[in-house]
């Protein structure tokens, strides 16, 4: 018995120095926490944590991957020009082919956000071409529509968005393009609203008409979007909707 004592002390000794200690550094929890938000689209809550997941560890093989999903967040969040920045370094230090082409497609829709429709549309067509079958094509073939519309051709426009439906007929893009292509109108509205509640609907469009303007709702999906006007260019239409806030202090914006 003497004999075993010193080798249980040797044991007892090396598991002792291979637990953890409360002097022990906590383990690094930002990125499980980032997706955790990311998923829930809980974007104020995923782009600080993946911040922090980035400062700690610049050169980990997810750095690329975080600032695209930040880049995302900003998008979800209305900030495509602070959206930007991430989706330029995602786009050059992408590791492979498929996150590269969703870092363009990204791109894509924050030029599309900022009213760049030929920037958006070479971006949303270079996506489609390192993507291939990988990349989304509900999100980049709907947008690559909306720019060509905007930039006058409806014919390509709405062509995009027979292949919308036919690739993601169940997406909520393809209902957007379901929308557009059974209108038969080719011009462009001002969306003042989009509710899932016909009621809350109604009670825009009522507002719209009280301070002069025609309105009317259409069926999109799950939402009742409410809009006004009909305008011959997308140049014209954005200047309607800048008017449009002013007077009434109502969010507004351009469809397509």
């Amino acid at each position: 018995m003497t004999r075993a004592r010193p080798l249980a002390l040797l044991l007892a000794a090396f598991a002792a120095g291979c637990s953890s200690t409360p002097d022990d550094p906590p383990r690094d929890t930002a990125f499980t926490e980032a997706e955790a938000a990311y998923l829930q689209e809980s974007w104020s809550v995923a782009i600080p944590a993946y911040e922090r997941f980035l400062s700690a560890h610049p050169d980990d093989s997810r750095a690329c991957y975080a600032k695209l999903r930040i880049g995302r967040a900003n998008l979800a969040l209305n900030r495509p020009s602070a959206a930007l920045p991430w989706l330029d370094q995602a786009v050059s230090g992408a590791p492979d082919s498929r996150l590269k082409a969703d870092a363009h497609a990204a791109r894509g829709v924050a030029h599309h956000m900022l009213g760049s429709p030929a920037r958006a549309e070479a971006e949303l067509l270079e996506a489609i071409r390192i993507g291939g079958d990988e990349v989304r094509k509900d999100e980049c073939l709907y947008y690559l529509g909306v720019c060509r519309i905007r930039q006058g051709d409806w014919e390509e426009g709405l062509a995009d968005m027979g292949a919308v439906i036919k690739a993601a007929p169940d997406s909520p893009y393809a209902a957007k393009a379901r929308s557009l292509r059974s209108s038969g109108v080719k011009a462009f509205s001002v969306q003042v609203g989009a509710f899932t509640d016909p009621a809350g609907a109604r009670r825009r469009a009522d507002d719209l008409r009280s301070k002069g303007y025609d309105s009317e709702i259409v069926p999109e999906g799950a939402l009742n979007c409410v809009r006004t006007g009909r305008y011959a260019t997308w140049v014209e239409a954005t200047e309607a909707a800048k008017a449009l806030e002013t007077v009434t202090g109502f969010d507004a914006a351009v469809v397509p």
